[in-house]
């Protein structure tokens, strides 16, 4: 039974078929047709091979092509809520925009605005009065977000005062431990829908054996994959990096956490850190502009060309619009990416002194030679060249192994459930004389 895995990027489409007994055969990578939706320019490439009487049985698909959905967590109670809801978000390849634990020392900080905003906090059939008096501290406002959803205790007095979209399972059950799977589900089915409004990917959605997944939740399921199994030649404990067109993912073992900063989530095995600022086609403007005024530019330049680092450095303060070729912005990619995972100073988590391996994937490195990638690595995370080794995903096989994982299984159709819950909260606080803030 051969299985055709498509990929839906920003810039391309991958194909890569796989058939049992026989593994996987070559990527075919295709560009994207501007004057074409992806949903049917992928149909079309179906319809090809069908044409050509090598139609396979299967089909299973992923896409980053909206650059994924931004996700805020705001904690009403204990941090370990804080943790369980940031874990479903990136099980689910969304991106985590921001937690917060509400009444803590930073809340005076401002925080970016997000596609969706979780509120979590509290365990089912507890004691819900400290859940009431946060809620009555909280100013929605100050976390500005197009969707709410709730993803605490079960208090069904306490959502219907709040203007909540969607109301999902608890993420902590009784002892605390993580319960991902409503949220998770959540995140796919508005991901989906997303795409099938931007991309048209609504037909596609009917023909496949598995849940279209977010293209990082793919490569989530492969990072863990490579945890355990050698699906490509990489050290472990490892950080994985894919730059994209649109976004930066970073992937990296637990173990490699900072260790005052760890947070629980039992038997969590990676962990994972998206920069939207960061990319090679849709966000190249933005990077030029911020590599002008970034303080390790000097660094930067030096590491990705030593021939000619003062001409680079010049023209990239000059705002010269040619001065990033493609490698270039994808080594200026991985640097700042590396560089704020490992700043001491900054937000990050990463430790990777003990790293024993570093893997490249995706299909902005492609042309760039791998000592420069080398060199790039050291100098962003201050590391010895021969203290770990460097594994560059050139057949691209990492996003098709984990479209393997992807548990089979419909589509998920949550518009009815939700759509309902979302009506009887807004009725209840219309009637409460509440409106979103």
């Amino acid at each position: 039974m051969r299985t055709l895995l498509v990929d839906v990027g920003s810039t391309v489409v991958k194909l890569c078929e796989h058939e049992p007994g026989r593994g996987l055969g070559a990527v075919e990578i295709v560009a994207r047709e501007p004057d074409l939706v992806p949903g049917d320019q992928v149909r079309a490439l179906i319809e090809d091979r069908r044409a050509g009487g090598a139609a396979p049985t299967d089909l299973r698909i992923c896409s980053s092509a909206n650059g994924g959905v931004r996700v805020g967590v705001l904690g009403l109670s204990r941090r370990h809520s804080v943790a369980a809801a940031s874990r479903a978000v990136v099980a689910a390849g969304a991106n985590v925009g921001y937690e917060r634990l509400l009444g803590a020392d930073h809340q005076a900080e401002p925080v970016p605005a997000v596609d969706l905003l979780v509120l979590v906090g509290g365990v089912d059939g507890a004691d819900h009065r400290y859940l009431c008096e946060a809620l009555a501290d909280a100013k929605l406002a100050d976390f500005p977000h197009d969707v709410l959803v709730w993803a605490g205790a079960d208090a069904p007095d306490i959502v219907a005062g709040l203007p909540v979209d969607h109301v999902v399972a608890n993420v902590l059950d009784g002892r605390l431990s993580p319960v991902m799977q409503g949220l998770t589900d959540l995140l796919h089915h508005i991901y989906l829908s997303d795409l099938v409004d931007r991309k048209g990917l609504r037909a596609l959605a009917g023909i496949c054996d598995t849940p279209i997944w977010p293209t990082p939740a793919v490569v989530g399921l492969a990072a863990t994959r490579l945890t355990t199994e050698p699906i490509v030649p990489a050290a472990t404990p490892f950080v994985l990096v894919d730059v994209g067109g649109a976004t930066t993912d970073v992937v990296y073992c637990a173990e490699l956490r900072v260790e005052h900063t760890m947070r629980i989530s039992p038997g969590e095995s990676i962990v994972r850190q998206v920069f939207t600022d960061l990319g090679v086609a849709g966000s190249l403007p933005g990077l030029r502009h911020r590599l002008a005024t970034d303080p390790g530019l000097f660094e930067l330049v030096a590491a990705v060309a030593s021939d000619r680092h003062r001409a680079l450095y010049q023209d990239i303060c000059e705002g010269v619009e040619d001065a990033l070729t493609p490698s270039t912005a994808f080594l200026a990619c991985l640097f700042l990416a590396l560089r704020r995972m490992t700043d001491g100073a900054g937000p990050h988590l990463l430790d990777p002194g003990r790293a024993a391996g570093f893997v490249i994937t995706g299909g902005a490195w492609t042309g760039t030679p791998e000592p420069a990638i080398r060199q790039v690595i050291s100098a962003a995370c201050r590391l010895p060249d021969d203290r770990w080794s460097l594994h560059v995903d050139r057949a691209y096989e990492l996003w098709a192994h984990g479209l393997l994982a992807v548990p089979a299984g419909p589509q998920p159709d949550l518009a009815d459930r939700h759509g309902r819950a979302a009506a009887q909260q807004r009725t209840a606080g219309t009637r409460a004389g509440l409106r979103r803030p």
